[in-house]
């Protein structure tokens, strides 16, 4: 199976570890656009239909191919914050892809290009 990431678990980033083992398919970016949020140390996914009037766009990342184990790694880590869903990439495979539950209750800064290390942002009020 395939898990497409975005923040801080991308090569690199602090997390990254937690994909050891696994292997490295290519860096690429979604087909549909999303709302992606500053959420301080790491990034937010919001489907464009669950909050309305943010600027979208397409969300740069990498995808590796992961086990089963890696998996249940990722969900246990990424808690109760994050629901996983495929998504369909500009490479041509369709990947697994961790999304916000809910909106934060805060006020916080909308990624506008969609990329967590060359971030553009824009204060949300």
């Amino acid at each position: 199976m395939y898990i497409f990431v975005y923040g801080t678990l991308k090569k690199g980033d602090p997390n990254h570890a937690r994909l050891e083992g696994s292997r490295f398919v290519c860096a690429t970016q979604t087909i549909e656009n999303y709302v992606m949020l500053d959420l301080g140390a790491f990034p937010g996914i919001l489907k464009p239909e669950d909050i309305s009037q943010m600027p979208v766009s397409t969300i740069t990342g990498e995808i590796y191919q992961i086990s089963d184990q890696t998996l249940k790694e990722l969900d246990h880590y990424e808690g109760e914050w994050y629901y996983r869903e495929e998504v369909h990439l500009e490479c041509g495979f369709s990947a697994l892809m961790y999304f916000l539950k809910k909106i934060p209750p805060i006020n916080y800064k909308v990624i506008t290009n969609g990329n967590w290390e060359n971030k553009i942002v824009e204060v949300n009020s």
